[in-house]
């Protein structure tokens, strides 16, 4: 079916004062729940009914949050069919409007962020796209701006503060509803086109220095070796399963739908892909006088490398505790400590390095990480700094 438009505000009575995830006191949806809103907003308009008050307490549930901060990859384990796609901070860069315009193509809203306020600093604000509008994008805006769903309101016009449509987004978080029909319903009461089909046998192959293989996960979560499939070794052509699979191939920060050579189908990191060109149909050649054809030497078989299954992600990231610090069980204080590690001690961060960096030192974030071998657990971000 497609996508409606299902509006909440995180300022609704209903929900305002409830506390967000495992938050401070004062963390309410109201104040810091834009981003909580915008994903209820994205899986009510998929037709899986949520607000923000519902969809609270079912992260909570599968430990979905970092104090108040949400965590996007949990979504998947209460909506298998919703993945997260991509997750790409872009405040110093341009915004990769392409992407957003390729997944809105295809019936997929985009959460992102903004700064909210011209004061100095970062004031970050997080809203849903649902469609191009010319050099801007409607949204649907959790803070109580435009309510209502049959009106057009437009990112620009609030929150540019004068810049360009791709320096005024400053994260893009991109998710697939894989039962979405490509079709998304606008306020005039018009929908947009789905898109083509994917080409018939599109194939992707994993590049040749990924000598540790790659590998195919049923998510896109890289912090546990549970969700691995299959590993892949160099060289392998994989078949591409979605419609717009072909522009991500090579690209830094997404992924992709795959099928391998023994049918099993994932997830794999599309920066380790190259496109695999259709082969041109052969021209015979012509039949040389048989005294004039040379014998061809055969080359001797080699044998198949074998794969080291490894890690779909660039070096980890490694922090240094700089006082005395507590692991947890959870991105809790509330939960179990289970560990104490002294100052200088070095921790490799779980979550992969573009997820990890942007929190170490900052107060209300936690770092997943690994503070012996095989040993895991949460540590509070504002307490380390980057080694």
């Amino acid at each position: 079916m497609p996508f409606q438009l299902v509006y909440y505000s995180q300022q609704d009575p209903k929900w305002k004062s409830d506390l967000l995830g495992f938050g401070d006191p004062g963390d309410t949806i109201g104040y810091v729940g834009c981003a909580l809103s915008s994903v209820a907003m994205l899986l009510s308009g998929h037709g899986f009914a949520e607000t923000p008050k519902s969809l609270n307490e079912k992260l909570k549930g599968v430990g979905g949050f970092a104090g108040a901060g949400i965590r996007w990859s949990a979504v998947t384990q209460l909506y298998p069919q919703v993945t997260l796609q991509s997750f790409i901070p872009c405040a110093t860069s341009d915004a990769p409007l392409a992407q957003i315009d390729a997944a809105l193509a295809a019936g997929q809203p985009a959460i992102v962020m903004v700064d909210n306020s011209p004061a100095a600093g970062l004031q970050t604000h997080w809203m849903l796209l649902y469609a191009r509008k010319g050099d801007d994008y409607l949204m649907l805006d959790p803070w109580p701006y435009q309510t209502d769903v049959t009106k057009e309101t437009l990112l620009m016009p609030r929150y540019s503060q004068g810049r360009a449509l791709q320096r005024s987004i400053m994260h893009v978080i991109l998710y697939q509803n894989a039962a979405a029909d490509g079709i998304i319903a606008l306020p005039d009461g018009s929908n947009t086109t789905p898109p083509p089909p994917a080409p018939s046998g599109s194939l992707a192959r994993v590049k040749a220095e990924v000598v540790w293989g790659l590998n195919v996960r049923s998510s896109i979560d890289t912090s546990s070796p549970a969700n691995i499939l299959e590993v892949a070794p160099a060289g392998t052509q994989l078949t591409l399963l979605e419609a717009d699979g072909w522009n991500r191939v090579g690209a830094v920060n997404q992924w992709v739908r795959v099928r391998t050579p023994a049918g099993k189908e994932g997830y794999a990191a599309a920066w380790y892909l190259e496109k695999v060109l259709p082969a041109p149909v052969p021209t015979p050649p012509p039949v040389p006088e048989p005294e004039s054809v040379p014998p061809t030497p055969q080359p001797e078989p080699q044998p198949e490398p074998v794969p080291t299954p490894g890690d779909d992600t660039p070096t980890r990231l490694r922090v240094v505790v700089k006082s005395s610090a507590k692991v947890y069980d959870r991105a809790s204080t509330r939960g179990k400590v289970v560990s104490r590690q002294a100052a200088g001690a070095v921790l490799s961060c779980i979550e992969t390095p573009d997820v990890a960096r942007p929190k170490v030192g900052v107060k209300g974030q936690w770092l997943n990480v690994r503070y012996a071998t095989a040993k895991r657990g949460y540590i509070q971000a504002e307490l380390v700094e980057l080694k």
